[in-house]
């Protein structure tokens, strides 16, 4: 554990945003090239993107990288943590390779807190024959059944006529009074829709001077709701309230998509009892509870591909929440690599459970096929007997 330990230090002192994580993409590379894995960089189209393989027959066990941070505050959302995680439990499955059959993948994907790097490596095949996915997040809590809600941001832009806005308003076209006039339409469809649906705005453009009746407005939503499918039906309603407020006040009104949606998130609960009954072996207890608030992980989309997990291991109090300076000096200290050894070794013994479990893959395929209805590429029985020992030698067992 030192050295995914100083991997987490090294990727916490030169935090980069999104999509210029060029030092943190590089320093997981160079460990796991240093593993024996075998590296493709730039996947996708995202030039900071790579997946690492090891093996070459048997199921396929995927542990996903993030490693971008925020501006100002650094790793807040402890991304240096999953990373180091997700490469060390990988290096670790890989070890055992050469006595229990399976393919051992590691792929970074850039950009969460932007973009949202998996929704565009999953709708280009990079999940393609995957069969199972792991990743885990830093938390105030410990939590292994992880829902989120589906989310999509957009641009509104009004375009109007600038005129006097004391001498000559009738000869202008207002743009912020159509912006203006959308915020008012959420409200209105806020007591139509399900109390858990969001739609959260700024005004991100309004006008240069008071007395110039503003020829441009432009605002910024992202709307969230439980499931892709009702984010669709939220996604008509808002548009066409879009659309509504640029005619009742003469604006044009164009509207463009901020990023790709995200998908809720889908627990595999097969293989998340088997990542909480690690984390028990770990001396850390889950919260069991039906979470009450959620935001939005690109790890959804992946769940709807693969069977997937991304559970939630605590490094700091209930006082240093997310995306905040504490929780930053959290990940970058002492919690934050106690919390890592534990995820990296609870992700290392469920992806040798998966391998070697008589028939727990194949559950865990069967209830992703009970729920999505579809076939998955790549599955392989082979082996899954075999490699006990290196379980034991994993857990510290004797």
């Amino acid at each position: 554990m030192p050295a995914i330990d100083r991997l987490s230090r090294s990727l916490h002192r030169q935090p980069e945003l999104s999509l210029e994580e060029r030092h943190s993409s590089a320093l997981l590379r160079r460990f796991l090239e240093a593993e024996g894995f075998r590296i493709r960089k730039g996947i996708a189209g995202l030039p900071t993107s790579f997946i690492a393989r090891k093996g070459h027959r048997g199921p396929r066990i995927a542990f996903l990288a993030e490693y971008d941070a925020l501006p100002g505050i650094g790793h807040a959302c402890g991304h240096n943590l999953i990373g180091a995680a997700s490469a060390g439990a990988g290096a670790a499955l890989g070890r055992v390779l050469d006595r229990t059959p399976g393919r051992v993948l590691v792929i970074g994907t850039p950009a969460e807190e932007t973009i949202g790097g998996k929704v565009v490596m999953a709708a280009r095949g990079v999940f393609r024959g995957v069969d199972a996915a792991l990743m885990f997040h830093p938390s105030i809590e410990n939590r292994v059944n992880t829902t989120s809600l589906a989310c999509h941001s957009l641009e509104v832009t009004y375009s109007g006529r600038a005129a006097h806005a004391v001498a000559a308003p009738e000869k202008g076209i207002n743009a912020l009074d159509a912006l203006i006039r959308l915020f008012m339409r959420i409200q209105e469809l806020k007591h139509r829709l399900p109390e858990h649906v969001r739609m959260p705005g700024v005004i991100v453009e309004g006008g240069r001077r008071a007395n110039i009746v503003p020829d441009r407005a432009v605002g910024r939503f992202t709307l969230r709701a439980r499931d892709l499918a009702e984010l669709d039906r939220v996604e008509k309603a808002f548009r066409k309230a879009a659309r509504r407020a640029g005619r009742e006040t003469g604006a044009r009104t164009a509207i463009r998509s901020l990023d790709h949606p995200y998908a809720e998130m889908r627990t595999n609960r097969t293989m998340a009892e088997v990542f909480k009954a690690e984390l028990r072996r770990l001396g850390r207890r889950t919260v069991d509870t039906a979470r009450k608030r959620m935001g939005s992980l690109d790890m959804g989309n992946v769940s709807q591909l693969v069977p997937s997990i991304h559970p939630y291991v605590a490094i700091a109090p209930p006082s240093a929440p997310l995306h905040s300076a504490a929780f930053a000096r959290c990940a970058g200290g002492p919690k934050g690599r106690a919390g890592l050894r534990v995820a990296a070794r609870a992700m290392a013994l469920c992806g040798l459970e998966l391998l070697t479990q008589d028939g727990l893959l194949r559950r865990v395929t069967d209830e992703f096929l009970g729920r999505h209805g579809r076939l998955i590429v790549g599955r392989d029985a082979a082996g899954r007997r075999r490699g006990r020992g290196a379980l034991r030698r994993i857990r510290g067992e004797r």
